[in-house]
């Protein structure tokens, strides 16, 4: 086994992120937009006293466009926070060995559970994505 994950869904498609990298999950909430943010950064929230920035997962990962974000998944790192927007959470739960190479820079590898593929995230990666983005045109 590969450990416990958070197992999300985006755009339809499925991922995970090691429960190691989860500090909690949250509800969407008042997303502040920022001026001059990458266009995956929907913006920041007051997540109890704390503003944290909130990136779009299917933004980052190239997925088609779709509803707003349900949830957000808090991660943190170095004693810095963000959020990842969701549409769902769908459990925490350990896959199975991770099997499949992928092809993408934002996922560490995959494993096939419930007859799909579960992408597992690398969070820096998204992260790191996110802030290199080139600004959106919100404001």
């Amino acid at each position: 086994m590969s450990g416990l994950h958070v197992r999300v869904r985006v755009a339809g498609e499925d991922y995970a992120l090691a429960v190691a990298e989860v500090l909690e999950v949250a509800e969407v909430g008042e997303v502040t937009p920022v001026p001059g943010a990458g266009a995956a950064v929907l913006g920041v929230r007051n997540l109890r006293g704390q503003v944290v920035p909130v990136v779009d997962l299917a933004t980052v990962l190239g997925l088609p466009g779709r509803s707003a974000p349900n949830r957000i998944v808090i991660t943190g790192r170095g004693g810095h926070k963000a959020g990842l927007a969701v549409d769902e959470v769908a459990g925490v739960e350990e896959l199975p060995e991770l099997s499949e190479d992928i092809e993408s820079p934002h996922l560490t590898r995959a494993a096939l559970a419930d007859g799909g593929l579960v992408g597992v995230v690398d969070v820096d990666s998204i992260l790191a994505a996110a802030e290199a983005a080139p600004a959106s045109d919100r404001a």
